[in-house]
């Protein structure tokens, strides 16, 4: 068998590793033994500063050999634990239906392992909430067509510096033809769902919103409030984060279906009710025209939704904007 490495340097220094192993022979006997026998198996996989970082891409798929090794320990034993690293979504189709739990940690710091056993064993409860989409695979996600050059399109640049020979650079061209319609917002707008939810984050305790109070009608540019209850429906003191989103039905140009305007996180002991006012501004019900080069609010219907996530808003009122 030959292998042919090839590589374009386009950062100071670089690294190159080869290994060929079997993926059945990442994992010993004795390893799957052990599993078998423990309470909890806690997984901890995804990325790292060698395999993720600015200026490069990383597969959307976990790194070789993860997948099998998180299938082998969910194989020995019901109760594991799955945990990611990682600056966003990555691949977890092949092995999530078999795990009871999923902990997305991003990169947690020096002490992201006494803040993980902290969660598990139920001193601190989770509070954080996805600030992206979680895609089920990279061709799901509705920026992937976009993401990479146009075969075809690019372009030559001639560079001449003094007392250097000329340089032709290939400029490679990206059609950036998603527009807004960029996660949550291509997802609330064409009705498909994610894996998970942009704002989606689970927590010990259960939470429920009520009374959401909103001005039928407001003057263009004014400035409204919108107030609403969070109530820690469980037995658990825990927190979370109320997201307003507004929808602009009225528009003359294509708009989201919805879009994040204001949060509040609110902390509860179990029972406790916080009442919450959040105000939205003039950019709130706001587009930019580019036609006209300016901010613009259409007169006419807006809706205000109040939830947990862009896909779980139980609360909405009209406004009417003159």
């Amino acid at each position: 068998m030959n292998v042919v490495a090839e590589y374009m340097p386009h950062i100071p220094g670089f690294h190159l590793g080869l290994g060929i192993v079997p993926e059945a022979d990442l994992l010993t006997e004795e390893a799957k033994q052990y599993a078998a026998i423990a309470d909890v198996v806690v997984v901890a996989v995804g990325f790292n500063p060698p395999t993720e970082g600015e200026g490069y891409d990383r597969t959307f798929e976990l790194p070789f050999g993860q997948d099998v090794l998180i299938e082998a320990m969910a194989a020995a034993n019901p109760h594991t634990i799955v945990t990611l690293n990682g600056g966003g979504g990555m691949g977890t189709q092949r092995w999530l239906d078999k795990v009871p739990a999923l902990l997305h940690l991003y990169y947690p710091g020096q002490e992201g392992g006494t803040a993980l056993a902290e969660v598990l064993f139920g001193k601190h409860n989770p509070e954080g909430k996805l600030p992206v989409s979680f895609d089920r695979s990279w061709d799901k996600n509705p920026s992937a067509k976009f993401y990479y050059p146009v075969k075809g399109a690019d372009t030559a640049l001639h560079v001449i510096e003094n007392n250097k020979p000329p340089v032709d650079y290939v400029i490679p061209h990206v059609k950036y033809e998603d527009g807004l319609m960029v996660g949550y917002r291509y997802w609330t707008t064409t009705g498909k769902h994610p894996l998970y939810p942009f704002g989606f984050g689970l927590s010990y305790t259960t939470f429920g919103f009520s009374n959401l109070k909103a001005p039928e009608t407001a003057a263009s540019g004014s400035t409204v409030a919108v107030s609403f209850d969070v109530t820690n429906t469980g037995a658990e003191a825990g927190a979370e984060v109320a997201q307003l989103y507004v929808s602009d039905p009225s528009a003359k140009t294509t708009r989201p279906e919805r879009e994040l305007k204001g949060f509040e996180k609110v902390r509860l002991a179990p029972g406790e009710t916080r009442h919450v006012t959040l105000s939205l501004d003039a950019r709130a019900f706001s587009y930019w025209d580019a036609a006209a080069h300016k901010w613009t609010i259409d007169p006419g219907k807006f809706v205000i939704r109040v939830g947990d996530s862009s896909e779980n808003t139980p609360l909405s009122a009209e406004l009417t904007i003159n």
